[in-house]
């Protein structure tokens, strides 16, 4: 899209057991670890709750396992991560967005993958917790936001697919939102949630969720605990990926009357995480953060809801080679961040609402030397970078059938380069427009909506493009323009009782692409992406449903006339589920066609290219079963066949790990044939 065309578009943008076992596991993997260590040191639109959940079949009891996505609004989903999920239940955030069409997420162990959503990870794609865009402290991405997200502990996840919405950032790729809302009490009482899960490779999963409380407010206590030893792929090689975690949240709310929320939130998470991919592991990584929320709705009679967030957060992040091997090496990084956000969610009218926002974010980076059996060098600050960014976003029922949708959004992100191991130091400042418009019409006779969006997004180098390229360069000049996506959206949704599906198709053109290079620095090309994501599901009768699932994403890097990587093949989920009064069986079938299309060496700040990939299939079975509204008991099985495999969006930096097969290829193999089995206790 030539530069004048771009500027024509813009201005339009406008259970008692349970526990002891946990606590008794819990001491064993805390124990297990610690002699691992000794023995080796040598939405779119407004609100999101305008989207529907992805609630894809009837069950006669709440619904036990979910096998499929459904979008029943435009271009988001939002999904429960409470509801037991095939397959085996993720043990964190990227492991739990694999499981939707459309992503991929690139292995580099047992946890902390990274996710992409049609072929962009990274800063291009807006990631939040709880109202805060948290980053990692790891210079190389062990640590990605995903990491520290145990799903169970969120009340809903939104996705929205594309730069077809400003309310949560800039989104070039689109936007992947954890929220936690607590349920307020009518009356005194308890509730909560307990959940203990075992799988094959000593994996154990815990979790604790109690809440406490009144009219008045409550107080919640959230205990999470998750741990596994090094899985062995289809052929049976032992594959350097165990990890273990601990996290603790506490929540205090008040609630002076049904209009207002006042709540204060304090998260600590504590873990450590061995890597295949590179030449080190995560010995630490510890997580102290805080978050303030102040709710008032009904404010008047245009401000339907004002929400304001206060989040701060501290990473601690080591990573050394000699905890988990036989090295010498090793360097703690801190990221310290804050956070202050405002939205103002409006209703001009009955058929037209809005929302406007402003947030400002500040984070600090640095590095200290962490060597073997030395006194830890001071820390010493690398980078500090600052953003202001504002939004409007608007909603127009036009007719009975048809919606107008828009938004518009400006940044302002400024990086300062401090005085670092002789580097040139400095500041530089991007200034960023984003925009979207959309039209939606349901049809008359049939609930058929049809939409078409047209989105522009903008962002600069990212702290790991702009910190590399600084470590190649020692300089500012070949820092990475900022990069700017304008893309097209449409789709339909159809709502039927038996049948249900949607098709997504986008084609996106970037202009000044960040790619980067064998030498790991990063430079600026054009770049072309299009694809399609489509579902169906069919109702054969009460008991027995189907779906079907189908991604497909293709990425040309224009200037070089060459792939673009890191793009993941055509990829096939169907799924069957039959249930029957308290039982529930369900079925996954996932197809993944070999990969040929790859650029060696080049990639992204989530990994590079080595090579093609072979396709694969891979079958996983669960049972589930409820005896009251209550209690659910569900048993699974992934990879039934034992197949060896691996993703072809993947990292290339394997290194030779003693007590582990030497790496025949680049990419990491997915765990072979694992057994799961988990219990969940609500009262």
């Amino acid at each position: 899209m030539t530069r004048m065309t771009r500027h024509r578009i813009l201005p339009l943008l406008g259970l008692l057991p349970g526990l002891a076992l946990m606590s008794a596991h819990a001491y064993a993997a805390d124990t297990m670890h610690n002699m691992n260590m000794s023995g080796m040191n040598g939405m779119t639109g407004s609100a999101p709750a305008q989207a529907v959940p992805d609630e894809s079949y009837a069950f006669t009891l709440p619904e036990i396992v979910v096998t499929g996505y459904r979008s029943e609004s435009p271009l988001t989903i939002v999904t429960d991560p409470r509801k037991p999920r095939q397959p085996i239940p993720a043990a964190d955030g990227g492991g739990y967005l694999k499981s939707i069409p459309g992503f991929s997420v690139v292995r580099k162990g047992g946890i902390g993958g990274d996710p992409m959503m049609r072929g962009m990870g990274g800063s291009r794609m807006v990631m939040q917790m709880d109202g805060m865009s948290m980053a990692g402290g790891c210079p190389n991405r062990m640590d990605p936001t995903a990491t520290y997200a145990f799903p169970e502990t969120y009340s809903r996840i939104i996705v929205n697919k594309g730069p077809q919405s400003v309310r949560y950032g800039a989104s070039i790729a689109g936007s992947v939102i954890f929220e936690r809302e607590t349920e307020r009490f009518e009356k005194p009482g308890v509730r909560g949630n307990i959940s203990l899960m075992g799988a094959s490779n000593h994996r154990f999963d815990e979790i604790v969720d109690v809440t406490a409380g009144g009219k008045e407010g409550y107080a919640r206590f959230i205990q999470t605990r998750n741990y596994s030893q090094d899985y062995k792929d289809g052929d049976g090689n032992r594959i350097h990926s165990g990890y273990g975690r601990h996290s603790l949240s506490g929540i205090i709310g008040l609630t002076p009357d049904r209009d207002t929320l006042f709540e204060v939130a304090y998260d600590s998470s504590r873990g450590w995480g061995k890597f295949a991919h590179g030449m080190m592991d995560g010995s630490k990584f510890d997580r102290d953060s805080w978050a303030v929320k102040f709710e008032r709705a009904h404010m008047s009679p245009v401000v339907e809801k004002l929400t304001l967030n206060f989040n701060h957060a501290d990473i601690d992040h080591l990573m050394d080679n000699y905890t988990y091997r036989r090295g010498m090496m090793g360097t703690d990084v801190k990221r310290r961040q804050y956070s202050v956000r405002a939205v103002a969610d409006l209703k001009f009218s009955p058929r037209t609402t809005g929302a406007v926002g402003i947030e400002l974010a500040q984070q600090e980076h640095a590095f200290a030397r962490a060597m073997k059996n030395m006194p830890r060098a001071p820390f010493s600050t690398d980078m500090t970078i600052k953003n202001l960014g504002m939004f409007f976003e608007y909603s127009r029922e036009m007719k009975e059938r048809d919606r107008l949708k828009a938004g518009l959004r400006w940044d302002r992100t400024t990086d300062h380069y401090h005085p670092y191991r002789g580097w040139q130091s400095g500041t530089t400042t991007d200034n960023m427009m984003s925009g979207f418009i959309r039209w939606e019409h349901t049809a008359k006779s049939q609930p058929l909506t049809f939409y078409i969006g047209l989105g522009h997004a903008e962002r600069p180098a990212d702290y790991w493009e702009a910190y590399h390229t600084w470590n190649v360069h020692h300089n500012l000049s070949t820092r990475p323009k900022k990069e700017r996506n304008t893309q097209l959206d449409l789709g339909w949704v159809y709502g039927g009782e038996k049948n249900s599906g949607s098709l997504s198709l986008f084609y996106s053109h970037v202009q000044d692409f960040i790619l980067r290079r064998p030498a790991n620095d990063y430079a600026n090309v054009n770049a072309r992406l299009y694809g399609f994501e489509a579902d169906y599901t069919h109702s054969f009768s009460d008991a027995f449903s189907m779906n079907a699932a189908l991604a497909y994403t293709r990425g040309d890097d224009r200037t070089n006339d060459a792939p673009l990587p890191q793009i993941a093949p055509l990829e096939a989920n169907l799924t069957a589920k039959y249930a029957r009064g308290k039982t529930e069986a369900n079925a996954v079938w996932r197809l993944v066609a070999r990969q040929n299309r790859f650029h060696k060496g080049y990639g992204s700040v989530t990994g590079t290219d080595s090579g093609a990939a072979g396709g694969f299939g891979i079958l996983s079975l669960s049972l589930a079963y409820r005896p009251d509204t209550n209690i659910t008991f569900s048993l699974g099985v992934d990879n039934l066949f034992n197949k060896t495999y691996s993703e072809f969006v993947n990292h290339t930096e394997l290194a030779d790990v003693a007590g582990f097969a030497p790496p025949s290829k680049a990419h990491i193999n997915e765990p072979g044939r694992t057994v799961w089995f988990k219990t969940n206790y609500r009262f």
